[in-house]
Order: structure tokens, then sequence, then C-alpha cells
């Protein structure tokens, strides 16, 4: 699941999924505030019944659409039970305890018809708490709270689909303990689709709204038709099924063309839950912004309906202006919520997470040295015309003394020459000392041994001549000028040998030592 789910020709212009997945989720918390609007203040419904697509039903599939296919990306990311556990459970608990508590122990006691001290003794204050930790027994009322709004008795009644989605959590992690996210069983999760489908569209025959009954605090209706939308989820995320705008936007289209209608009523789990996806992947990247700006969409869902009770208990009555002043005041309460409770809270799931144990890098350990190389002498000057210049270790020169040439010896640019072969040099021109049979061929330099090195030969360096010292006169010199009258003894040994002529007169000879 590393590579990218969608292939943007120009990515530069599109948003990462995460953040577009992010503006999906602000708006529509946005829009569920706009959708309480009008119930909260006693108006009616906000929008018409005969409308085939209902904004806030929409908004509540896009939801748990997003959720499924993000939590599966989170099991495929790391196909781990229990990190995968605690990962929800940090999700989706700590803020809905936060304004849980925050309404019984600290807005509950300013705003309750009861005195203080029969507030706190109320079983109800305390049973509110508890039963919404619970999440599946859930209570809406606090006492003395609320009961004179055109709503009344109703805290918090955002948190009815938190017990729907803790369930949908724990079908899914059944399902992904069997193994559905291998390729062979995902068949699994089709099966377990189809049977929500066709349990929702029995449902839909019964007369009467949620005539099914709940589960626990959960009407069972609503349940099944939201889980329909987080299994689509899942199965465009297992499935890697093609996203594209084009499909998304007609299959919007033809839910408005389909109007008020049960065919239209199932069609829309599906066509939501591929819209939101979609936009979520293709959400424009000139309104990218800093996180935290949009990451609070959790907050703003589950404080928003507070904040319209207390603003329809101060007296408003008008929903244009109820969203006007609650939407402002439940984004600032979400973005707080993210930024002191939700954000770190989730990094403790990293207190969890496996620290990626990678081999190192052969390149970046640090070589030993068994047997270092003695550190380079300075460079010597033999006797005669030829100066060698040494870079690192070369092995010891050989020295031209045909002529004054100077070698410079360098590591080779094209690497190590293979073994026999050596590099070509131009013959010299004649009268240097060294020999040129054939003009223009190449003979190798004197002190290359085929070792991947380069002979660079320059001018002699000049020099001043060292002033010439006259040497002692020998004996036979004295004797020649008179000085000794005596003979010397003659000399024995190798040495007695006369002189032959021409073998170390001649300095022109190619054989000379």
């Amino acid at each position: 699941m590393s590579a990218a789910r969608v292939v943007h020709a120009r990515p530069e212009l599109f948003a990462a999924p995460n953040h577009g997945f992010a503006w999906i989720r602000m708006i529509g918390a946005l829009l569920v505030i706009y959708g309480h609007s009008s119930p909260l203040v006693g108006s009616g419904e906000l929008f018409p019944p005969e409308w085939p697509v209902q904004p806030d039903e929409g908004v509540l599939m896009g939801f748990f659409a997003l959720s499924g296919f993000q939590i599966t990306e989170s099991w495929m990311r790391d196909p781990h039970a229990l990190r995968f556990a605690v990962k929800r459970v940090l999700r989706l608990w700590p803020p809905m305890l936060t304004v849980s508590v925050g309404m019984a122990l600290v807005v509950g006691p300013m705003i309750t018809t009861l005195p203080l001290g029969e507030y706190f003794r109320a079983h109800e204050t305390w049973g509110y708490i508890v039963n919404n930790a619970g999440l599946l027994t859930l209570r809406h009322d606090l006492p003395g709270v609320f009961e004179s709004n055109p709503w009344p008795d109703a805290v918090n009644g955002s948190l009815w689909t938190l017990p729907m989605e803790l369930l949908a959590y724990g079908g899914l992690f059944a399902l992904l303990l069997l193994g559905t996210a291998r390729k062979n069983l995902r068949w699994l999760t089709v099966l377990a689709l189809i049977g929500l489908v066709a349990w929702d569209r029995h449902l839909e025959q019964i007369p009467g709204a949620e005539s099914a009954g709940s589960l626990l605090s959960v009407p069972v209706e609503s349940l099944v038709a939201f889980l329909v939308a987080f299994a689509a989820g899942v199965l465009l995320n297992l499935y890697r099924i093609p996203l594209s705008p084009l499909a998304a936007g007609a299959g919007l289209v033809v839910l408005v063309v389909m109007g008020n209608t049960i065919t239209a009523s199932a069609w829309m789990a599906f066509a939501v839950s591929y819209a939101v996806i979609v936009a979520g992947h293709f959400w424009p990247a000139k309104l990218t912004v800093p996180g935290v700006w949009v990451n609070g969409s959790y907050g703003v869902y589950v404080w928003g309906f507070p904040v319209q009770q207390l603003l329809a208990l101060a007296g408003l009555r008008n929903q244009w202006l109820m969203l006007l002043c609650a939407a402002p005041i439940a984004y600032v309460l979400g973005t707080l919520s993210w930024k002191y409770v939700e954000d770190p809270t989730m990094r403790l799931r990293h207190l969890l997470t496996p620290t990626p144990t990678t081999p190192p890098d052969p390149s970046d350990a640090p070589t030993e040295v068994l047997h270092p190389e003695p550190a380079p002498r300075a460079p010597s000057r033999p006797q005669g015309d030829e100066v060698f210049m040494k870079t690192s270790p070369p092995p010891p020169p050989e020295r031209d003394r045909s002529s004054g040439e100077v070698f410079m010896k360098t590591s080779s640019p094209s690497g190590p020459r293979p073994r026999g072969e050596r590099p070509p040099r131009t013959s010299p021109p004649a009268g240097n000392g060294v020999p040129s049979d054939v003009p223009g061929t190449s003979t190798p330099s004197p002190g290359d041994r085929g070792g991947g090195e380069v002979f660079m030969r320059t001018s002699p360096v000049p020099r001043r001549p060292a002033p010439r010292r006259m040497p002692e006169q020998s004996p036979l010199s004295r004797r020649l000028s008179g000085e000794i009258d005596e003979p010397e003894e003659p000399p024995r040994g190798r040495h007695a040998r006369p002189p032959e002529p021409g073998r170390h007169g001649d300095p022109t000879r190619l054989d000379r030592r």
C-alpha cells in the first residue's frame, strides 16, 4: 500500500489526499451545524422532504465512507490487531469524553434550573458521563438542562452516530482478522456488503420511521444504511477501484435525476461514498492550508450541537442567524479540541508502533585499518637531471637517465587498467636518448607497470649548476708535476687494469650506464 492511490498527471495541482479528506470532513461538520439550525430554533425541517438527496444524511454517509476507506488503509500499512484497536480508541473516545465531561461538570451547573447541590446529587448527572463513556449506552439529557428549549432534553444530539462508528469498526476488525485484506479472501467483504444492502432494502420497505427499533442506543435502520456506506469505502480501498471525477459527477447527476424513490435511496450510499473519496484525492492544491485549520472537524461535530442549544437557550430563533453565530464558535472549539485533546492523544499511538529496524548501510560504516601503510617519505631528489613528484605511495620510480625529462605520476581517471595493458605514449622526437625507430608509434613509459597510473612528461626543472670544487691533487698528479720524485706503488686488484679506449670515453653510446 505504499504506492500512491491516484497518480496525477500534474501532481502540483492537487493536495495530498489526507489534506483533501480533512477539508471534506470540515465542510461536512459545518453542514451538520447547518442542518441542525432549523430544528433547534423550532422552525421545522431545513430541507424539503421531497428532495431526493437530504444533505444532512448524505454528509453522514460521506463521513462513514471516508472512515471505512481510511481505517482500511491504516490496517494495510500496519496489520497488527492490538495497535489497530488502540488507534481506534485514541481517535474516537478523547473528544467525546471531553465534551461530555465539560457539559456535565462545567456548563450544566451554570445553566441548570436545579440547585447545585441537587444537581450534583442526581444520578442522571453522573450517569450522563458514565453512559457516554461506554459509547454504546448513550444518555442525552442532564437534569434541569435545556428543558425549555424548542428541542428539549437533548444536550448533545450529535453523539448519536458515534456508537454506529464503533460498531462499524468492530465489524471491520472482525473481517480483517479473518484475512479479508488478502486477495484470496476479499470476497468476504463483498459478501458482507451484499448482505448489508439486502438488509437495508428490507428495512426500507417497513413503514414508519425507525420501525426496526434500536440496538442498545442505536436505531437499527440508520445503522444499516450508514454501514452500507462504510463498507463501500472499505471496498474502494481493498480493490483499488479507479477514481474519476467525471464518474463521481455523473453518479451524483443520476442520483438527482432519480428523484425521491426507493431506488435513489439505495443508490445514494454508493454515489456519495465514491464522490467524497474522489474529492479528497482531487482536492486543489491552491486550497492547501496549515493542518490545524482543518483537522478539527471531529471537535466541530461534537461541540456544534451544544453551542446551538446554548444559543437557543439565549433566545435565538432564526435559523440563519443561528448558523451565522454557531459555526464560528464551534470551529474555534473544534480547533482547540484538535490542538489540545486529539493531536496529543493520537501521538500516544506511536508508543506502540515498533521502530523500523533497517540494517546499516555498509558505505556509512567506518573502515577499520588493520595494517596501516607508513606515511610517505618526503620526495627525494636523485642525482642527475630527473625530478619525480610522488603522490600517494607509488612504487619506486624508474628513472630515465637518458634525458632530462620529468615524470609526474597520478591516478588514471578511468580506473585500474587490465593487467598487461600499458598506456600509449607517442614517441619523443629523435635525439633525446629514447629510441624511435618507427615515427608515431607508442612505447610505454619507463615506470609504467600497468597498474592504472598515468605518467605526464614535462620539461626538466631548470636549476643553477652548483659551483665545481677543485678536487685535491692525487699522488699521480703530484708526481707528474714534479712534486714527487719517487714512483708510487702501482695499483693492485681490479683497478689495476688500464682503461679500454672507447668504453668510458664515448658519451654518445646508448649502452652507457
